[in-house]
């Protein structure tokens, strides 16, 4: 039964669902719930980060964009709500509200994985149009180093890419996302 995204039954099934995923999925998939979560606690728990973050406010949503061939019919919206340093959530939220953050990068699976992966630079990426953003340019650009160390954070987690997985993965994952798009709205 879907539960309506702002309200108290949807944190509560949310963490609760994240919670059960991450018994079962040690190794989680990009970007899943479980993975999200992971990767908050990568942020947070980053002295390197917090320290280049100390003054950025604002939340960021990056989007991850469909590429059905690997089980992601649609796009995937992850919020990052970041706050002096800090990493409060990760969450997969339903597009219109990810797309309300003060700023939005989105950017194909590819290229998320290359920004991870550290073979792409996430600024660089950016700049050449890879990475579409959405918010002021000149305060990602005076916080270049939280910027580049959150990136760098991304490959911290030990995660499993869509394009790693073999066929029957993909459609059990896409099963999966169908699922969880159902329930949560994303």
């Amino acid at each position: 039964m879907p539960v309506k995204y702002g309200t108290k039954e949807w944190d509560e099934e949310y963490q609760k669902m994240v919670e059960e995923r991450r018994k079962a999925h040690p190794k989680p998939i990009v970007p899943t719930p479980e993975w999200g979560q992971i990767f908050g606690e990568t942020i947070d728990g980053d002295a390197e980060y917090r320290q280049a973050a100390k003054t950025w406010e604002g939340a960021v949503t990056l989007v991850l964009q469909a590429k059905p061939e690997l089980g992601l019919d649609e796009d995937i919206s992850v919020m990052l709500d970041l706050w002096h340093g800090a990493c409060r959530s990760v969450k997969i939220l339903p597009k219109e509200e990810a797309a309300k953050a003060p700023y939005v990068m989105t950017g194909s699976l590819d290229t998320w994985k290359a920004v991870a992966t550290g073979k792409t630079d996430a600024i660089k990426a950016t700049m050449l149009g890879k990475i579409k953003m959405k918010g002021d340019m000149a305060n990602v650009v005076r916080h270049v180093k939280a910027s580049k160390r959150l990136a760098g954070c991304t490959g911290l987690v030990e995660a499993v890419w869509p394009d790693e997985l073999s066929k029957d993965e993909i459609e059990k994952f896409r099963a999966d996302l169908k699922q969880l798009r159902e329930q949560f709205g994303f």
